[in-house]
């Protein structure tokens, strides 16, 4: 069993599966409705400990009657749940999906998480005790830095899931062991894959990822650029696929190289494509 901390975002998600996408002024009945948590670092956390590990979630949810879902899925999941929000009273980040059934793609709306901060005494070392791996998500900055400063000196390795860029970002790359990005990381100034791979690695950065949907990983380690293969499927639902991919790796990477991980990794995230929600793979049993 390994330990993993992870810091960052936890919305509450209502998805809605949908025979097409909606039209102009049209209203449509949905065939599913699930409700659980969503969010990087809180679908990570999930996925880490599906396999097994002791997951810690820090992030900001509060006690609202909106969290409640999302808190019981966290919980429900074996994760321990830090919830260090500043403002507990208010509503959660909320997060309405739908998702096509004839393709399995998904459209998200979600409210502002610019404002979103968590305590100023949020973290402290003690978080570390006996970690393995940190994982952060890019949100709650300050707090993503501080964590990431402390696992430097006791050789924790970090982990940064970049979806998207965001502003601040340049203060924590430097701390960074793992950059495993979207195609939607884009550091300023930079606007393909080629420049993501070397303004990362111009910071310190020696193992970088780039996935692709359903192309193969863009990897670079030790110097050299290769593609890692992605195991082909036909698409249920991708909600949470990249999220899952994190964890996922987070798991392999503490018991195998680099490569070897991000293919698991990507075997499990592709896996989960295949059912419905973001939770039916660790109920099959076949990674986990």
């Amino acid at each position: 069993m390994h330990k993993g901390i992870f810091l960052g975002l936890t919305t509450a998600d209502i998805v809605y599966y949908v025979p097409h996408h909606l039209h102009r002024n049209q209203k449509l009945r949905a065939e599913r409705q699930f409700s659980f948590a969503g969010g990087p670092a809180a679908n990570a956390a999930v996925a880490f400990a599906a396999f097994g590990n002791e997951a810690s979630l820090v992030t900001g949810l509060g006690q609202h009657p909106l969290a409640y879902t999302a808190r019981y899925d966290i919980l429900e999941h074996k994760v321990h749940l830090i919830d260090c929000t500043d403002q507990p009273k208010r509503p959660p980040i909320l997060a309405s999906i739908m998702v096509d059934l004839s393709n399995g793609d998904r459209s998200v709306v979600y409210s502002n998480t610019d404002l979103r901060k968590l305590r100023h005494e949020a973290v402290n070392e003690t978080l570390l005790e006996y970690a393995d791996i940190l994982m952060l998500d890019g949100y709650y900055l300050p707090q993503a830095i501080q964590l990431a400063t402390w696992a430097k000196p006791l050789r924790i390795p970090v982990v940064l899931d970049g979806g998207s860029w965001k502003e601040g970002l340049d203060k924590l790359l430097p701390l960074v062991d793992y950059a495993v990005c979207s195609n939607n990381f884009f550091p300023p100034g930079v606007s393909d894959a080629a420049g993501v791979i070397r303004r990362l690695g111009e910071l310190g950065i020696r193992h970088i990822a780039i996935t692709r949907d359903g192309d193969p990983i863009l990897a670079h380690t030790q110097g050299a650029t290769s593609e890692v293969p992605v195991m082909p499927i036909h698409p249920m639902d991708t909600l949470g696929a990249g999220d899952i991919f994190h964890g996922a790796f987070c798991h392999y990477i503490l018991e195998n190289d680099f490569l070897l991980s991000l293919e698991r990794a990507g075997e499990v995230a592709s896996f989960s494509c295949t059912s419905l929600g973001t939770r039916a793979w660790i109920e099959q049993e076949k990674f986990v």
